[in-house]
């Protein structure tokens, strides 16, 4: 069970915004997609950042969430992530130091899927 590839139960639906993007956009984007997570990328499509809703309840709650602040003064940089072929037994490690969302990239850093604990915690429970 444990070794089961990421890619698995990977989503595939992503929401990604362009670094450099002002705050208020990205938070419209995210409310219109849904997701609790929005993946922030270099222009050529590399993996930048990860932005949160919780990042966004620290954002509101320290600036006026309609200016201009851009998107990577508030993201998280060094993003934790994992490739398509890493297993679930894999994915322990950052999950126990608390991270929620884990893209999942390509050789090239681009991101190709994201991995959750809702995910994670959705597969464990259908498996046990």
């Amino acid at each position: 069970m444990n070794d089961v590839p990421v890619d698995r139960l990977m989503s595939t639906d992503l929401t990604t915004i362009e670094r450099g993007a002002a705050a208020a956009d990205a938070a419209e984007q995210m409310r219109e997609s849904g997701g609790s997570s929005l993946l922030v990328l270099d222009s050529d499509g590399a993996l930048a950042g990860l932005i949160t809703a919780t990042d966004f309840v620290a954002l509101v709650r320290d600036n006026d969430p309609k200016d201009r602040t851009p998107v990577e003064a508030f993201m998280t940089a060094d993003v934790v992530t994992v490739g398509r072929e890493d297993t679930v037994a894999e994915l322990a490690e950052p999950t126990a130091h608390g991270y929620t969302h884990l893209p999942v990239t390509d050789g090239d850093d681009r991101p190709i899927g994201m991995v959750s604990t809702t995910d994670l915690t959705a597969y464990l429970s259908r498996r046990g």
